[in-house]
């Protein structure tokens, strides 16, 4: 397509840059009622207002001619679409995974410990008979067989019972179950300095989308190369590999989610309000409405993606008998199918590129500068960081309970791969009304923030119930309908207040902060699961130790004010424009 200024696309970008023109002229100082501060108080949609407004202000720090071009069907289809690949890691490899790798620790737990006794033969809650000769353990009795333990009434010695659970991994000694939680905290360690670190790169240049593609390729290959990791004794290499996919498809989620507020300001629904008589409560009311529908249509698409791969799997796990080469063909298949949708998306998906890199400056050192500006910015920014704060801590509940489930189930439930995989279904189903029904609630006045609040309160309850009460497989499948109904509302809102009320020109370099602990970057909630289980050998206790973070969480959100944290970032993108007009007059 033509660039030229005589093309229609052109056309569409004068289109933009008049509304953004009138979107700038806006102001909160008008009398009589009227202030731009009371419309917001009197809208009902408070976590989307002035700030996703101002989204759509013509920029100071970005490339006009690119950054105005208006939003095509094409290109949201194509940025939806990335979320329909990133569904099948992050809903379905990170399930089964860690599921393969505790299977693989475990053989190799029971092989160590055991040696040379037949078939490995041990029972991991030391109540079956088996005829390992073991060394020790035995309290009473002088036997040292499970058989003739139990038949002298002995029983295994805690520490006997903890030590015969470990595996070495990459030099640390830890539970067979722990070791999927300790690939998790090790790559959030990792992503603390890519995502933070490299994340806000995106900001300048054309580097964005070029990022974007190149995690995406990173993390398929990690995901192809699991149908390497075969025997046993691989459980190690398939856990780097695990590390290594999570940073890199994180990493990507990094810059799918820094367009969201790139493609609501361009959209056609907010210019054609902003070019028209329209005022200001109009336009801000458009604009909340295609924050939140883009949004949530793009979880909706992810969910839909991450159900068509789930029935794949389902075939797999169906028809091979072999469930470790079933689970390694699914990890892999995870690889291709994100080659393949996130191709679709990089295809469609504009360039969008930020400002060229300040003189004198290399990417390293403006990231670098651009991390301390950002962590300095919460004197500012209050409300912003509050609200950042409590979605540390309930994300990382919320995302650890997702991919301890299909653990817990296997572990406690005695639940084979099939009958999980089932339950994850049922879990995507359930997303994709959620964003559905709680959009409509929000439509009927309840504010998101409260939405959030009610799917975390729902969702709170959940470690206490795995703790005292799920013993069966249909209260399983009970948990996982409740937590779809509650998981796809709950990051489709988290992601659109936190959009709303980032500055403008700094998306990935906030959204890189928050990609700390969306999706599968949670890090806490794994360490203290893997804490609790190398003490107890119990996973039950281990993953009702998860409710402290919903707790927290939303004692915290309680406190989130939108209409503050968007009066602070109007504040603050007013104090960066004077600043850099400043700048340019002194060169003058």
């Amino acid at each position: 397509m033509s660039n030229s200024d005589n093309s229609p696309l052109a056309d569409t970008r004068r289109v933009s840059i008049t509304a953004a023109s009138r979107l700038s002229s806006m102001t909160a100082s008008s009398t009589g009622g009227n202030t731009l501060e009371q419309k917001f108080v009197a809208s009902r949609k408070m976590s989307a207002v002035d700030a996703t407004a101002r989204m759509s202000i013509a920029r100071n720090n970005v490339n006009p001619d690119q950054e105005t071009e208006i939003t095509t069907p094409q290109e949201l289809n194509g940025w939806f679409m990335y979320d329909f690949a990133n569904g099948a890691f992050f809903y379905s490899v990170l399930n089964f995974l860690p599921i393969l790798i505790k299977n693989q620790a475990l053989y190799e737990a029971q092989k160590g410990f055991c040696g040379t006794c037949p078939d490995n033969e041990w029972a991991v809650n030391f109540e079956q008979s088996g005829s390992c000769a073991l060394q020790a353990g035995c309290i009473q009795g002088n036997s040292y067989t499970n058989t003739s333990c139990l038949a002298n009434d002995g029983e295994w010695s805690a520490d006997f019972k903890l030590e015969a659970q470990k595996v070495n991994f990459l030099g640390i000694k830890t539970g067979y179950a722990s070791v999927s939680f300790l690939c998790t905290v090790i790559s959030v360690v990792l992503q603390l300095f890519v995502f933070v670190g490299f994340g806000g790169l995106a900001d300048y240049g054309d580097l964005r989308k070029k990022m974007f593609m190149g995690a995406n390729t990173v993390g398929s290959l990690c995901c192809i190369a699991v149908m390497f990791g075969e025997d046993t004794s691989m459980f190690a290499f398939n856990g780097a590999m695990m590390i290594v996919a999570n940073v890199a498809y994180g990493f990507s989620v990094v810059f799918y989610n820094a367009y969201l507020p790139l493609l609501t300001m361009a959209h056609p629904d907010v210019t054609k309000v902003a070019d028209s008589d329209a005022d200001e409560s109009a336009l801000i009311e458009t604009v909340n409405l295609v924050s939140s529908r883009i949004s949530t249509r793009g979880f909706a698409t992810g969910f839909t993606g991450q159900l068509i791969f789930l029935i794949i799997n389902f075939a797999l796990f169906t028809f091979i008998p072999d469930g470790g080469f079933a689970a390694r063909l699914n990890v892999a298949l995870c690889g291709v199918w994100t080659l393949i949708f996130g191709g679709y998306c990089f295809y469609h998906l504009k360039t969008r590129p930020g400002p060229p890199l300040p003189q004198g400056e290399t990417y390293m050192s403006v990231s670098v500068k651009q991390v301390k500006k950002t962590i300095a910015s919460w004197r500012e920014l209050p409300q912003l960081f509050l609200f950042l704060g409590s979605y540390f801590i309930f994300s990382d509940g919320c995302s650890t309970m997702a991919g301890a489930a299909a653990v817990f189930a296997s572990i406690e439930l005695k639940m084979a791969s099939g009958d999980i995989l089932l339950g994850i279904l049922l879990v995507s189903v359930m997303a994709i009304l959620s964003c559905v029904i709680w959009f409509n609630i929000e439509k009927l006045g309840m504010p998101p923030k409260w939405i959030l609040i009610t799917n975390l309160i729902i969702l709170g309850c959940m470690p206490i119930y795995g703790m005292v009460a799920m013993t069966c497989q249909w209260e399983f499948y009970l948990m996982c309908l409740i937590f779809g109904l509650m998981t796809g509302s709950q990051q489709a809102y988290t992601r659109s207040i936190f959009s709303a009320n980032v500055p403008q020109g700094h998306e990935a370099e906030y959204f890189s902060f928050y990609e700390v602990t969306d999706k599968g970057s949670a890090w806490a909630g794994p360490m203290i699961i893997g804490i609790v289980f190398d003490r107890t050998g119990n996973y039950r206790e281990s993953f009702s130790s998860l409710l402290a973070f919903f707790v927290v969480g939303i004692f915290f959100l309680l406190f989130f004010d939108p209409k503050k944290a968007a009066e602070q970032c109007k504040a603050f993108e007013e104090r960066e424009r004077a600043q850099k007009q400043g700048d340019e007059n002194s060169k003058l």
